[in-house]
């Protein structure tokens, strides 16, 4: 994955956002279907998986369902910086998101912004002191998507082009912005974007949490309400490259099959699929 950085940020907040819960409130649990590969392709996974205080890395040999209470941390981690730096970056991004992922039952956009925020700069600070330690580990940096579940609402977020999805009544809609050459392309009408997938310049981002303390990452984030029947899919940019909208809208409609034996048809479908890049996602059901 190649990188060019700029320093705008971009924040909003959902118009469907849900008021804001007791702390009774979040004694609910939600599954979440884990997968990670390294995919048809690459040799190496560099991608990373993160729900609560769990990470996942590496080849995992089918998808892994686990349960979680609200509120709830998940987190879609893609590395870069070659054969070397790309694992480890996603490995330490993945952990600073774990190892600080307790957040308040309430939504509260500024909070939740900046204790996300401080997390991804405790990430950079850790591959700025290892790329001192070892110079070959200077390009090393890490896209990410994220969101903090609660039951009525959500903290959405993303640096880069991993992404998150909302499944809902409505259908599928994507909940970030990419921060890559192709969604510039696109915003400005030069392309559409199922053209993103193809694009020449798909692999150029605009923004990541990297080792370069010089160059600021750029943060999207933005509240959102969520209902009981909401799906939310978090993925790197190999799962939405392979596959086009409506064949993962399709994927992620509800179904009365069990969403570990959903998540495995999902990943079997990648694999079939042109998918030139790691493979990972998180699909939240009820």
């Amino acid at each position: 994955m190649v990188i060019e950085m700029n320093t705008e940020m971009n924040n909003e907040m959902d118009a469907r956002v849900s008021p804001s819960l007791s702390p009774s409130e979040t004694e609910g649990t939600v599954k979440i279907a884990v997968m990670t590969h390294r995919g048809a392709v690459r040799a190496e996974n560099q991608d990373a998986l993160c729900v609560a205080e769990k990470t996942w890395t590496g080849d995992m040999s089918s998808p892994q369902v686990v349960e979680a209470k609200f509120p709830l941390l998940l987190a879609a981690v893609d590395g870069m910086g070659g054969h070397k730096g790309g694992a480890r970056a996603a490995r330490i991004l993945a952990g600073s998101l774990s190892q600080g992922a307790a957040f308040g039952a309430e939504l509260d956009l500024e909070a939740d912004k900046r204790a996300v925020r401080s997390l991804l700069e405790d990430a950079a600070r850790q591959m700025e002191s290892a790329a001192r330690q070892d110079p070959e580990l200077a390009s090393m940096g890490a896209t990410v998507s994220g969101v903090v579940l609660r039951e009525k609402n959500a903290f959405v977020f993303n640096c880069g082009d991993c992404r998150v999805y909302r499944f809902s009544e409505g259908g599928l809609e994507r909940l970030t912005r990419d921060h890559s050459v192709v969604q510039v392309l696109f915003e400005n009408g030069e392309i559409q974007e199922e053209e993103m997938r193809f694009h020449p310049r798909k692999n150029i981002v605009t923004s990541a949490v990297s080792a370069d303390s010089d160059v600021p990452f750029e943060l999207y984030a933005k509240g959102v309400s969520r209902c009981e029947s909401d799906v939310f899919f978090l993925c790197s940019d190999g799962v939405w490259e392979a596959l086009d909208t409506p064949q993962l809208a399709q994927r992620l409609t509800p179904s009365e099959l069990p969403v570990a034996r959903r998540a495995a048809d999902l990943f079997d479908a990648l694999l079939s699929a042109d998918c030139r890049d790691n493979v990972s996602f998180l699909w939240q059901t009820t």
